[in-house]
């Protein structure tokens, strides 16, 4: 085929073939099992999607992955339905699978799709390559070939033809024809002719809805007689095709035909049976969809900003109405005094404004009819994106047979899969992010959590472990769950590896809890295992689950008992699309929660919260549930509470799973849609950030990662240590925007910050609230920039103290004079908004 064809084919042709690899390993598994609990067709529909994963090949050209598919298509028509398929096949045949699948990865990376090993692979799978094939029994299959190819050609011209009497027969035809011819050629050992006989197959019945597609595959199946030709010109004659085309002009009329129903890589399907009319069905590009679905995203914020802006407008119209009241009544006034000069104009100028105001307002109610018009189709359309990028579960699930049966041969461990949720519907996004975690947590399960049959044995349990995946729906999110029946995970033994790994000082590791122990298996770099195997030991692997997770909204939790299992639990929402957000004030900050983890909002009175164990806890419905203010949880400086002084607290119940905490707040500032944006690098580290979102009024506030504050919050996993060690940073600058700025791009980054207005007041802060940096202006009145940078180094206590010098003086005696002064760190205001800020607080503060 050509190049340039095949790149434009080939994102259709990946996708459909990477479905179709998932769906026949699934089936091919099943074979392996009893034949008493097998679904009825589960063998004839293995048959279908391999014959027609390889007529896709073919149609292509693609020879390696079509001999691959070929040699599992004859093991599979020698297999008697009712036994079970042997082991060696089944490894066969997914060694195949695999090789097939490092294929596609090839192609879609620009490379020419080849098969690796593909001679030992055919020869596992009982099978010779193409190129093994002796050239006699090959040149037996050409000679009377040459008369069904004339016919081929005859019903290509037909179908080029602008009036075809009947084109579904004339296709009908045609594909009997060239299938006829494919088959005979395979029996005379003609793997070319028959490779290219299926490609014309293919390409005619790409031509039966007639139309551009019919045009273009016309030109495919004109470019593969012409391959055919001149492979049967080399190749000779052949008596077995002799006999097909006299077994064609015995009955021209077209006879049903097995595997007709192949499907090709545009996704037409050919029969010769009668159809009724069938959905059609297109691809889209996931960046395309992904644009699309951000596009109207956007609209939806848009239309926010105008139903805020209408809001402004009709205060406008009510300010008009109350200057027309006083004009009209001034003008009253006037003519009651006598009138004058002034009167016919004031009264003038008055009943054109009436006239202005009557148009304004029947502009206002076009402008919010139209809106609320727009607001419907936009929120119709994001729906419809939302259902398209939904996909069931199954489609990562089901993949995991494998990977667990590939796993535990290696392992040499007998391992039982359950999986279950696949009918789940989920965004595709996650679906795409959760493969990879999703391998780790199966593979760490088998090669760390289960034992060997010996040890199970010895234990008393089954010699076969259970390994349990599952997709299980809350509410507006979902859990991924991965769990085993093994050892358990083991406390000790983690924190021995973290000390040994340098992760952290020996005295510290035996303060953690248990709990807080198991969460050191998350740390970048871990890993129990003290050699490098094809499976565990590189140190890759959970860390990577729990980046995806926060990447993805989420957390992941580990719960373990010794000696019974342990298990791993994703929790993630459904859709990274637009969604509710609540807004929340905590002193000077505002801060979005999305709203599918606020249970309730509520008041809670003094009495209501107390201490039990050395926590806080309030009670709420008969319930003790764990308080905690949400400044705190976020790293904010911890203000007065209203409950301090006797007063009603405003509190957000989040709840995610079975988990519920109550977090103090300050004030509901309100509800709007949102849309999450990523952070960036620099901010990825930040756990309680699932990102930030621009408001309707152009504001951007951090969005809060629900399920990681819950997570954090429960008394087992909050170390008291980690949170007094957070660097607490000192914001120094006389113009109050700036100072905010400054303020707010640090909170977000994570940092507990105090603000001051000059270097005075700053100096009284930190004689007596312990900063572990200073960030100041340089120009201020009383003590400027340079003043504290001297009296700060001076200082014995506080000379270790870093400082940054944020001013707009950029000339290289400034920038000297400054670090002469003491100051670590020199920066001029605009590279404040380049992030060069964050990036030189975290090299002074490498411990955040």
């Amino acid at each position: 085929m050509d190049p340039q064809l095949l790149r434009s084919i080939w994102p259709v042709f990946s996708a459909e073939t990477r479905e179709q690899i998932q769906a026949i390993g699934s089936k091919v598994l099943g074979l392996e099992g009893p034949a008493q609990g097998r679904e009825p067709d589960l063998l004839p529909s293995l048959k279908r999607l391999v014959h027609s994963l390889k007529g896709s090949a073919a149609s292509l050209g693609l020879d390696d992955i079509e001999q691959v598919v070929h040699a599992i298509e004859d093991g599979l028509a020698t297999f008697n339905q009712e036994e079970r398929l042997p082991r060696d096949t089944v490894e066969a045949m997914l060694r195949g699978l695999s090789a097939i699948e490092g294929a596609m990865a090839r192609g879609d990376a620009g490379q020419s799709p080849v098969v690796e090993g593909l001679s030992s692979l055919l020869a596992a799978l009982g099978h010779e390559s193409a190129e093994a094939v002796p050239q006699t029994a090959a040149s037996g299959a050409a000679a009377q070939a040459l008369e069904v190819l004339d016919l081929l050609e005859a019903g290509l011209s037909a179908l080029c033809s602008p009036d075809v009497p009947d084109r579904a027969a004339v296709v009908r035809t045609a594909v009997e024809r060239a299938r006829t011819l494919k088959a005979s050629a395979e029996s005379a050992g003609a793997q070319k002719v028959a490779t290219l006989a299926e490609a014309a197959a293919l390409g005619f019945t790409r031509m039966e809805p007639g139309g551009d597609s019919a045009g273009l595959a016309a030109s495919d199946v004109a470019g593969t007689l012409v391959d055919l030709r001149t492979a049967l010109e080399a190749e000779g004659g052949a008596g077995a095709v002799a006999r097909a085309v006299h077994s064609l002009r015995a009955s021209p009329s077209p006879a049903p035909v097995e595997g007709a129903a192949a499907q090709g890589p545009a996704g037409a399907a050919a029969t010769t049976e009668s159809r009724g009319p069938a959905d059609q069905t297109v691809r889209v590009s996931v960046k395309t969809l992904e644009s699309i679905a951000l596009q109207v995203e956007l609209l939806l914020a848009g239309r926010a900003q105008q139903t805020r802006r209408g809001a402004a407008h009709r205060v406008l119209m009510d300010g008009m109405r109350e200057v027309l009241m006083h004009l009209e009544r001034a003008s009253s006034q006037l003519a009651m005094a006598g009138g004058g000069p002034a009167l016919e104009p004031l009264r003038a100028g008055v009943t054109q404004m009436r006239g202005l105001q009557k148009q304004l307002l029947e502009l206002t109610k076009e402008s919010h009819r139209d809106g609320e018009q727009l607001t419907l189709v936009a929120q119709v359309a994001r729906d419809d994106l939302r259902d398209l990028r939904m996909v069931p579960a199954s489609q990562v699930l089901e993949p995991l047979r494998r990977t667990v049966r590939e796993t535990s041969a290696r392992l040499n461990k007998q391992v039982t899969l359950e999986l279950s949720g696949g009918e789940v519907r989920l965004d595709r996004r996650i679906l795409d992010a959760l493969k990879d975690p999703l391998l780790h947590l199966v593979r760490n399960a088998i090669d760390h959590g289960l034992e060997s049959t010996e040890e199970r044995r010895v234990a008393g349990k089954s010699e076969a472990g259970r390994l349990t995946v599952r997709v299980e729906p809350r509410g507006s999110r979902i859990a991924v769950v991965v769990e085993d029946d093994g050892s358990g995970l083991s406390p000790s033994r983690v924190r021995a590896t973290a000390v040994r790994r340098g992760l952290l000082p020996a005295d510290e590791a035996e303060k953690l809890s248990d709990a807080q122990a198991a969460r050191l298996i998350f740390q970048p770099g871990f890993s129990t295992r003290e050699q490098v195997s094809a499976t565990s030991g590189r140190g890759v692997g959970l860390d990577v689950v729990q980046a995806t997770a926060q990447r993805l909204q989420g957390s992941v939790d580990v719960a373990f008992t010794a000696g019974r299992g342990t298990r791993f639990t994703v929790d993630l929402p459904l859709t990274l699309a637009a969604a509710l957000g609540l807004l929340v004030r905590t002193g000077t900050t505002v801060s979005a929660i999305p709203s599918d983890s606020v249970n309730r909002i509520l008041r809670l009175n003094p009495d209501d919260v107390g201490t039990v164990a050395g926590r806080v806890v309030a009670r709420l419905d008969g319930e003790q549930l764990t308080f905690l203010p949400l400044a705190e949880a976020i790293g904010l400086p911890r203000l007065p509470l209203a409950l301090d002084s006797g007063n009603v607290q405003a509190a957000a119940l989040l709840t995610v799973g079975e988990d519920k905490v109550l977090f103090a707040i300050d004030e509901v500032v309100g509800q709007q849609e949102i849309v999450v944006r990523s952070l960036g690098r620099h901010l990825k580290g930040v756990r309680h950030l699932a990102g930030a979102a621009v408001l309707d009024d152009g504001r951007v506030v951090p969005v809060l990662n629900a399920a990681e504050l819950v997570r954090a919050a429960r008394p087992e996993t909050r170390s008291v240590a980690r949170e007094t060690a957070r660097p607490r940073i000192l914001v120094c600058d006389d113009a109050l925007t700036t100072r905010f700025a400054m303020k707010s791009l640090l909170e977000i980054a994570g940092y507990p910050v105090v603000t001051a207005a000059d270097g005075e007041e700053a100096w009284g802060i930190l004689e007596r609230t312990p900063c572990q940096l200073v960030v100041s202006d340089w120009q201020m009145p009383r003590l400027d920039g340079v003043g504290l940078a001297r009296r700060i180094k001076s200082h014995p206590q506080l000379h270790r103290t870093p400082i940054i010098l944020v001013t707009s003086l950029d000339s290289p005696e400034d920038r000297a004079a400054g670090l002469e002064a003491g100051a670590d760190g020199y920066l001029v205001k605009r590279e404040v908004e380049r992030g060069r800020l964050l990036e030189l607080v975290r090299q002074l503060l490498p411990v955040s």
